[in-house]
Parts: structure tokens; sequence; C-alpha cells
């Protein structure tokens, strides 16, 4: 049974306490409670007013999206609910709301909650409404870690996803995510009589681009952007991951919430394989170099990483000819091989194969990203 619940957040209930009265029959409560609420906001005692707002039905409007929704989760979906995680806005309002829900929550733990262990609100960098570039290139990117980091510490099996507050770009990343990694996604729309489960949808992904394009990607995901000129060199399928954004009347490419979504995805999925565990001391063998010139550093890098990563057996350099041209220090696949790049900061290149007892295309592609993420760099 799910057990773990991950909530966008919005600001409804700042807004809904803050603003008039409208009767207890719209508010769910009496005008003089409403003015209590109102009270403790004004004076950000945030206990204070978690503790009161426990008293409320939490079904009643005031108290906000989240707080409607996960009522109606844990009434409609019978589940015992342990881990609420809060996805908050990069905004003072939002550390406010994250404030207040954390509080109230824990304070529900007290009535009607009796199992719930955790309740944790999470500031996601970026995502704010000053800035639509950042929130963009920023925000949107971060919520899928956030998400992703969520569910790798709990198991997807356990995860609920409540989609139901925040920014409409917040919510339809969650919806997305969830439907790719099939994580249950919860929403609520405040006209609803209840909470519904999105419907599944075909969302799929093909990880062969991963593995073949795990370089470009990983320079990607550290925040780096490309020309249009510059895209035609790489994997016209990489556009779907990609957003076209205009900086300076010049056209750029950089990696969209649904190409992080694709990597977080990957990286869910495929968290390590079995294949791929330790070498015996005896199947290590030191690295084997041509007697060729090499970068600057070249030999003490390969030397490093195979010393370093349990499950590579050795290394041994490969030539250049019919191979892309060399971009940085990075690692993707090649038909079956697991190949790395290395440039030194006078851009001189080489090139190396590295073995392990990977046997299966995805396989090699969790190496390939796990090499990026640790010994990848930044110049591509």
């Amino acid at each position: 049974m799910r057990n773990c619940l991950i909530s966008t957040v919005g600001t409804s209930i700042i807004t809904n306490i803050s603003g008039q009265y409208r009767g207890e029959k719209d508010s769910g409560v009496s005008q003089e409670m409403h003015e209590k609420l109102k009270r403790f906001l004004n004076e950000r005692n945030w206990g204070q007013l978690a503790r009161v707002l426990a008293s409320v039905e939490p079904t009643a409007r005031i108290c906000g999206a989240e707080i409607n929704s996960v009522a109606e989760i844990v009434r409609r979906q019978r589940i015992d609910l342990r881990h609420i995680h809060l996805l908050v806005s990069d905004t003072d309002e939002g550390q406010n709301v994250g404030k207040l829900l954390e509080s109230y929550f824990i304070e529900r733990t007290n009535r009607d909650l009796p199992n719930l262990q955790t309740v944790e609100y999470h500031t996601v960098a970026g995502l704010q409404d000053r800035e639509p570039a950042r929130f963009r290139a920023l925000g949107l990117r971060n919520l899928v870690r956030e998400i992703g980091n969520l569910v790798k510490r709990y198991d997807r099996s356990n995860v609920l996803i409540d989609a139901t507050g925040g920014y409409k770009a917040q919510i339809a990343i969650a919806v997305v995510f969830g439907q790719a990694l099939e994580i249950p996604v919860m929403y609520r729309h405040e006209r609803f009589p209840e909470i519904i489960a999105i419907p599944p949808m075909p969302i799929a992904f093909d990880y062969a681009l991963l593995g073949e394009n795990a370089d470009v990607l990983a320079f990607f995901e550290r925040g780096a952007a490309v020309s249009s000129a510059e895209l035609p060199e790489m994997d016209e399928r990489l556009r779907v991951l990609l957003e076209e954004v205009e900086v300076d009347s010049e056209t750029l490419f950089e990696l969209s919430a649904v190409g992080q979504i694709y990597l977080t995805g990957f990286r869910l999925r495929f968290p390590r394989s079995a294949a791929l565990a330790e070498v015996a001391p005896s199947e290590k063998r030191p690295p084997s170099f041509g007697d060729h010139h090499y970068p600057i550093g070249f030999k003490a890098f390969v030397e490093k990483v195979c010393a370093e990563v349990g499950w590579i057996k050795t290394a041994h350099t490969v030539p250049y000819d019919r191979q892309r041209s060399i971009k940085g220090t990075a690692f993707y696949v090649s038909g079956n091989r697991l190949i790395g790049t290395y440039q030194d900061r006078n851009n001189f290149g080489a090139r190396f194969e590295i073995l392990t007892n990977a046997s299966t295309p995805d396989q090699l592609a969790w190496a390939a990203d796990q090499l990026n993420q640790f010994y990848g760099k930044d110049d591509l």
C-alpha cells in the first residue's frame, strides 16, 4: 500500500484566510473563526494558526487546495499515510505556506493521522514568478529533481503524487513525471466535488537514446545551452528533450523539464544493475595506452577512473578515425562499447574504451550516465 504523498503546493490557503469572509456555506467556517485564523496569519504565528486550523473540517474550502486534497486522498484512497512531502515555491509566500502546512499536518498526527511519521516542506529553487526564464530553465527542472529524490528515497511503489496545488506548469510537470514512472497522480479542482486520479496515459521513453548521447545530455543537464548552428551536429532525436529560447536575438537550446524527467526517470527505473557488481581484484587490470602523444593529464585521468570505479575491469585507448569529434571530458555508448573522451586545457583530446561486465543497452547507458555525473566536465 502506498504511504508516501508528494504534494505540489500553491498559496490558496493564505489567499483564502487573508481574503474577505464569504459566509459559512462558502468558506466552511463561521465569521468568528475566520477572523481568528486571519489574526494568527497576520501575526505569522504558524504554530497557533495550525492548531486552530486543525480544529476545522479539513474539507472546508478555507483550508485550501492542499489540505482539501489530502483529506480526500486519505478518505477515498484509504491509504495509511506515513510521509507527507510538500514542494513549495521559491518565494516568501511559498516559505510561509510550507511552514504553515508542515505545522498543520504535525498537529493532525494527534488527531486523525496517527501513523504519520514525516512531514517536510522542500523549497524548489527557481520556482518563482518574478523571472520567467529562471522559472523555465531552473525551477521546473529542479521540481523534477526534488520529486525524483523523494521517489528514490521511498521507492516509487510506495509513492502517490498530489498535483493539485501550485503553478499550472508545476502541476503539469508533476503529472507527466508520475505518468512516465507509473506513479498514481491525484488532482482536485476547487469546483470538483471530489478528488480524481489522472487516467494512465501512454508515456514512454526510448532509453537507447540516452546511452548514445549520454555525453551531450550530461552537458545540457549541467545547465549548458547551444546555438541553433551547433544543434545540427547532434542527434535529431534529442530535440524533443530540449527547449528553444531566445537570448540577445540568438536562438539557443537547453534541456527542458521533460528532458529532466527523461534523465531522472531512467535513473529511477535503473538504479543499479546487478550485472555491474564490483569486479573481483583478479579481474582488474591496469589501463593500456598505445605509443602515441596524449593530452596533458590523459593517462592520469584514465587510471583514476579505473581505480576508483569498482565495476570497471580495465580500459584502453582507441583510434580517432571514423568517430565523432572529441568535445570535452565525457562518456557515451557506441554500439556495444562504453567510450570515454578526454580533452585538456589546450583542447587536445583522446578517446578510450572502458571494459565492464555490462551486457545490455540499459546497463551500458547506466554506466555512461554514472560516469558523466562523477567525472564529466562542462566543456563539450
